[in-house]
Order: C-alpha cells, then sequence, then structure tokens
C-alpha cells in the first residue's frame, strides 16, 4: 500500500516539472492540416477537372452535330426495298459506241435531227450522190419548216483526193476550193449581214472554213461551215433561208435567216460524230427516222 502511494507520488512529481513542446506541437499540428487540406482539395479538382472534361466532349459533339445538320442537307430516309425504281440514265452519245457500220444518209439526217432546235419538221428529204460509192461521197438534201418559213439543209460526207496541207501549212488555191477567196460575195444585204468568211485550224489540225453569205440569191442568205480533215475527211453542212435545189436553180428566199444560227451551226458541224464509220444503232434509228420523210427525186426536174 505504502508502495503505491510511493509510486503515484513520483509520477506527480515527473508530470509537475514536465515542460511539453507545446509551440512545437501546435504548429505540426497546423502543418499536418494543411496537407490534409490541401490533398482533399487537389482530389476535388481532379474530380471536378474530369466531369468538366467529360461535359466539354459532350457539348462539342451536340453543337457540331446541330452545326452540320444547319450547314448541310438532311439525308433522306433508307428508301423502302420494295417501292424504290430504278433511275433512267442517260443514252450514251455517238461516239462513246463502237462504229461497225457504213455511214448512210439516213444516218445522217439523224444525225443532224438530234441537234435541231424542237419544233421544226422535215417535209422534204433527197439523196444526191447516188452514183458515188458511199465510201467515198454521201449526203442529204432536205426542205425544213419550223414555222419562219421553209429551208434547206445540205449536208455532204467525202474523200479529198488531195493530200492534205503538211507541216501546219495554210491551205492554198492549188489545195482545196475552202477558201474565203474562191468565190463570189455580193455586198452586204439585210439581216444577218454583214457578209463574213473566216477559216482557221481546229485543235485537231483539221482546216476550217465558215461563211454566211447571200451569193447565191440576194437576200438569199446561206451558213456554211466545210471542215477538212488530216485523214482527208471533208465534211461540208450548209443551210439556206429559202429554197435551193442541188444545182442551185430555183431558189427562193423564205424568211430573213437560216433556221439555225451561225455559231450553232458551226457546234454542229465540228462535232466527231460525222464520220465514215458509225455505230450500227444510229444508222438502224436513222432508217426509221426517214421513213416517215416525204421523198423527192434527185435531181428534181
Amino acid at each position: 500500500m505504502d508502495f503505491d502511494q510511493d509510486l503515484a507520488g513520483v509520477l506527480a512529481a515527473s508530470v509537475k516539472n514536465l515542460d511539453p513542446p507545446v509551440t512545437r506541437i501546435v504548429a505540426e499540428s497546423a502543418r499536418l492540416g494543411r496537407e490534409q487540406q490541401r490533398a482533399q482539395r487537389l482530389r476535388a479538382l481532379r474530380v471536378g477537372g474530369a466531369s468538366l472534361a467529360v461535359a466539354a466532349v459532350l457539348c462539342a459533339a451536340v453543337v457540331t452535330s446541330q452545326l452540320r445538320d444547319r450547314g448541310a442537307p438532311v439525308p433522306p430516309p433508307p428508301a423502302d426495298p420494295a417501292s424504290a425504281t430504278a433511275s433512267p440514265t442517260a443514252s450514251p452519245s455517238q461516239s462513246a459506241l463502237p462504229a461497225d457500220a457504213q455511214l448512210t444518209p439516213d444516218a445522217m439526217v439523224k444525225l443532224l435531227s438530234d441537234r435541231l432546235p424542237a419544233g421544226g419538221t422535215f417535209v422534204k428529204y433527197q439523196q444526191p450522190y447516188t452514183d458515188h460509192d458511199p465510201a467515198e461521197e454521201l449526203g442529204a438534201f432536205l426542205r425544213y419548216d419550223d414555222g419562219h418559213g421553209t429551208a434547206t439543209f445540205q449536208l455532204t460526207l467525202r474523200k479529198e483526193t488531195r493530200p492534205f496541207p503538211a507541216g501546219g501549212r495554210t491551205p492554198g488555191a492549188r489545195d482545196t476550193s475552202l477558201r474565203c477567196d474562191s468565190g463570189p460575195q455580193r455586198p452586204s444585204g439585210p439581216p444577218p449581214g454583214p457578209l463574213s468568211c473566216r477559216t482557221r485550224f481546229l485543235a485537231d489540225g483539221s482546216w476550217e472554213m465558215v461563211s454566211a453569205t447571200d451569193a447565191a440569191v440576194p437576200g438569199l442568205y446561206g451558213y456554211q461551215v466545210a471542215i477538212w480533215r488530216p485523214d482527208g475527211d471533208v465534211l461540208v453542212l450548209s443551210e439556206f433561208a429559202g429554197t435551193i435545189n442541188a444545182y442551185g436553180h430555183k431558189e427562193a428566199a423564205t424568211r430573213a435567216e437560216p433556221p439555225v444560227p451561225l455559231a450553232q451551226w458551226q457546234d454542229i458541224a465540228e462535232s466527231p460524230d460525222w464520220q465514215f464509220h458509225v455505230p450500227r444503232t444510229l444508222v438502224d434509228e436513222g432508217a426509221r427516222l426517214a421513213s416517215g420523210i416525204p421523198r423527192a427525186p434527185f435531181p428534181e426536174s
């Protein structure tokens, strides 16, 4: 019992004389508290930053989707297979088909018909050059009515026996008659005057002459485009503002101008489809078209 009392007295005296480092304990506690708060804030920032990043991605996706919807047409819903129909396709041009048949006058009429303005009608069809080899020369004479007066078309494709000038030399009078100084020219008349004639080389090396003249009959204008190709083929397309036969008589002016403007007539002549060998489909379509055009003998008496 006395021992216990003595021990208690010793402990009391020890505590009484103890001088604890209160300042250091308080400072260390404050430091530990700040570090714990800093760690908590960092964890909160990491969680918040991740949330903001996710939100930003979602927001950008929504905005991009809305902008795309405003800037581009909305695609149509998928078609019902049961109600879908095939879209029509355009027919290929003649130059895209194999040239497996000989050109015919009827096929030339078809080539011209496909390029004329709508609303006109062929009222007479004649075939010249029937005594010539069609592999060397062929053509067609046509009377045409578009409601503004009867007109005449003359189509000719032939082989030139003289050689095409070499080395880019301009054809001279000894080479060809397709020159602006080779025929009579009358003074300027009514529209579409003034009279004109010009020549040039085309991109493929062909020689072209384009003329507008009333040399046959004053006031009866004719537009002519003649193309001499390096391979020897010569294409001559002529149209007249009236009626004229193969020999240049029985002429009559029926309108002020030919039915097709000169620039368009030039485009028709420059088409690559005017060839001695053409697709079989063109020959067949030409025969069907020509069968409905009134025929006349050539030449007419």
